[in-house]
């Protein structure tokens, strides 16, 4: 058995989507003691934490991929890109997007909107990202495009647990069927 099989990352993206959840219940918090911290405040300060997650998660796909590729080179198969791993999940939302895919666009969308300007890319850097979150219904439009995913992803909830296991299965799948 090649190490690389083994999920070591795992544990800590449960550290850091625990770290997040402790931090939403702090908004939860505050939204009852502070007066001035009303719900528009808020939904500002979660979706800042829910990019947050989605870059942790985006992270361990990667390195997920990384770690599939090692292995498939050690026995000496080709390669499998990035975004046919994401693509291979057992559950697919909206517009045939799976929730991988939807995970790297958020994690995309949160890390570049800003360099995005007015408007949202429909070419070059950032267009795939734009046309997987417009598929599920998330546009240039949308008020809280990191909300809108982690409700398709988690429920209403925000329990970003759920990313966690997500990930873990699609982890088990890709190297059940692509190893």
């Amino acid at each position: 058995m090649n190490l690389r099989e083994v999920d070591w990352r795992i544990e800590p993206l449960h550290d850091v989507i625990v770290g997040i959840d402790a931090g939403l219940a702090a908004i939860y918090e505050r939204l009852e003691t502070e007066p001035w911290f009303d719900a528009d405040e808020g939904r500002r300060h979660a979706e800042t934490l829910f990019g947050l997650g989605f870059v942790a998660a985006q992270s361990y796909a990667l390195g997920t991929v990384s770690d599939l590729n090692s292995v498939r080179m050690s026995r000496r198969k080709p390669k499998k890109e990035k975004l046919d791993c994401y693509a291979c999940d057992i559950i697919t939302l909206k517009g045939d997007v799976t929730r991988i895919e939807l995970i790297n666009a958020a994690a995309n969308y949160f890390k570049h909107h800003d360099e995005w300007k007015t408007r949202w890319p429909t070419r070059g850097h950032g267009a795939h990202d734009t046309k997987t979150l417009g598929c599920v219904g998330i546009t240039e439009k949308t008020e809280s495009p990191c909300i809108d995913a982690v409700d398709l992803l988690c429920g209403k909830s925000w329990k970003l647990i759920v990313l966690h296991q997500i990930l873990k299965e699609w982890r088990e799948h890709l190297f059940s069927t692509r190893l």
